[in-house]
């Protein structure tokens, strides 16, 4: 079967490439190894578990950030920042594009003690 594969990033490609060698393998054999260790792996953590999983980690730690707004997303730590704004900036600047993240305003929150209602589908308005 051929493949063809557009709009790949050619750094990650050359790198995937020399690791395939390295290993003596075709780059057919590296994908179908790489397909596999992916979807026996990666895929059933979802992107909300790995955010999750990171807040865990670091929730006794939050403290230190009072008042500023802290970010996971994934599956990592992304920083603290003073303003909405810096992170939605901080969202969007990184690289692959999260589909879910954690923001949390440290000492701020407040438990509802109702219960709620999502209206909305996508924490963007509109597309970039």
């Amino acid at each position: 079967m051929t493949l063809v594969i557009r709009k790949i990033d050619e750094r990650l490609l050359r790198e995937f490439k020399a690791e395939a060698i390295r290993r003596g393998l075709t780059l057919s054999q590296a994908f179908e190894e790489a397909a596999s260790m992916w979807l026996k792996g990666s895929a059933l953590e979802t992107d909300v578990d790995a955010n999750n999983r990171a807040y865990l980690r670091m929730k006794n730690e939050l403290d230190k950030f009072k008042g500023k707004y802290v970010v996971f997303a994934n599956g990592a730590f992304v920083g603290a920042f003073a303003t909405i704004q810096d992170v939605g900036k901080a969202i969007k600047s990184l690289r692959p594009r999260p589909r879910h993240a954690i923001v949390l305003r440290v000492g701020y929150d407040v438990r509802v003690r109702r219960s709620l209602e999502w209206w909305g589908g996508s924490i963007e308005l509109e597309r970039a």
